[in-house]
């Protein structure tokens, strides 16, 4: 039992404290990479760039989104900016269609596929040199392109992630939480870029050379197998957090029904990467998956197991054991409660927020496992 509480508790620590280190030593041995790529020469023409923007039922923010698509400092001749509705049944396309005078593109693809699936077959007829990947809610600063694209003057470079910040208006507690924890994903990002193998992008601003896509499975993240693929191609995925777009935070349910389906496409982008990459021999990737990916949506299964086996540790571990977790849950108890009374305590809330994500990772691997899962997303609400 002791060694059954002791690998639980280490796999946690692993994924949250010993990959971030062993990054940070690994990058001792790397150069740094700057945060913008090496200037090109004055006559050569910026590279094309199609900007995507997936949407389902986004009539609420496509159109201030297609303001912001407005106002990016690109040249125009060299941008294209489509919107791929997947089966949108409210006011989606009529907006994106009144937009056509503008240079704003509508692809409808009839009945609900999911996004990658819509991805799997618009991208293919592309024709641009770079690929941009956006949400109807992610607002763009208007040098946020020209940052991604300067990078794309090195030929080593397949695929660059810009920066998601969060803004929370509406003081939202979960929006709290969200902003936490993609700080600390911030500083990996940051890491895994000077290995140049940032592992998977944020969805809502990344780059990539269009000639290195492939088809992705639907019931998987586009988001990370892209970037990952970019990388076992032999170029470099980097991360530049000069470029950067914001979104409003999530409601706590509509973030936690995305953990749930991170936890189950997750874990099977992993299995189809890790697979890949052990075939080409990619040894780092294999590692960062499992660290950054799969350990992480493990943790739901880790806090059970040490709380299921606490009670037959020897003496000397039982009681520190019984402590540590007991006041854990019951402060994550406590951030519940005052959340519920419009309270704010946030040490509180964030062990709440922790073990709810880590409660939601444990539904989508139920899912994944049972095979109930489904190649949808929900607009923010």
């Amino acid at each position: 039992m002791t060694a059954l509480f002791v690998a639980a508790a280490l796999l946690l620590v692993h994924a949250y404290i010993g990959y971030p280190l062993s990054l940070l030593l690994l990058a001792l041995f790397r150069p740094a990479s700057g945060p913008a790529g090496p200037g090109r020469p004055e006559e050569t023409p910026l590279p094309t760039v199609t900007l995507l923007v997936s949407a389902y039922n986004e009539e609420r923010c496509l159109g201030a989104k297609l303001e912001n698509c407005a106002a990016i400092d690109y040249p125009r001749d060299r941008l294209r900016t489509i919107v791929v509705s997947d089966g949108s049944s409210d006011a989606t396309e009529a907006i994106a269609r009144a937009w056509a005078g503008r240079g704003v593109e509508l692809i409808a693809l009839p009945g609900r596929r999911g996004k990658v699936a819509c991805l799997n077959e618009v991208v293919p007829t592309l024709a641009s040199d770079l690929v941009v990947m956006s949400d109807a809610n992610s607002m763009y600063e208007p040098d946020a392109l020209r940052r991604l694209v300067a990078h794309f003057g090195s030929e080593e470079i397949g695929c660059v992630c810009g920066q998601l910040a969060y803004t929370n208006p509406r003081r939202q507690a979960a929006g709290e939480g969200e902003r936490i924890y993609w700080g600390y994903e911030g500083l990996i990002k940051r890491l895994e870029s000077r290995l140049g193998s940032l592992l998977g992008a944020n969805g809502a601003i990344y780059a990539y050379r269009r000639s290195l896509f492939r088809q992705v499975d639907p019931l998987t993240f586009c988001d990370d197998v892209i970037p990952i693929r970019v990388a076992m191609a032999r170029y470099r995925v980097i991360y530049d957090s000069g470029a950067r777009c914001t979104e409003e935070t999530a409601p706590e349910e509509v973030e936690l029904r995305r953990r749930r389906r991170h936890a189950s496409f997750g874990m099977r982008s992993m299995r189809l990467v890790m697979r890949e990459a052990v075939a080409a021999g990619r040894w780092l990737l294999v590692y960062q998956c499992l660290s950054h990916r799969v350990l992480r949506w493990l943790g739901g299964v880790a806090l059970l197991l040490m709380a299921a086996v606490t009670p037959w540790l020897p003496a000397p571990w039982r009681l520190p054991a019984l402590g540590v977790q007991g006041g854990f849950y019951a402060l994550a108890a406590t951030g519940w409660a005052l959340d519920r009374l419009g309270l704010r305590f946030r040490p509180a809330y964030l062990a709440y927020y922790v073990l709810a994500i880590h409660a939601a990772g444990l539904t989508g691997l139920w899912r994944l496992l049972s095979g109930t899962d489904a190649p949808h997303w929900e607009p923010r609400q």
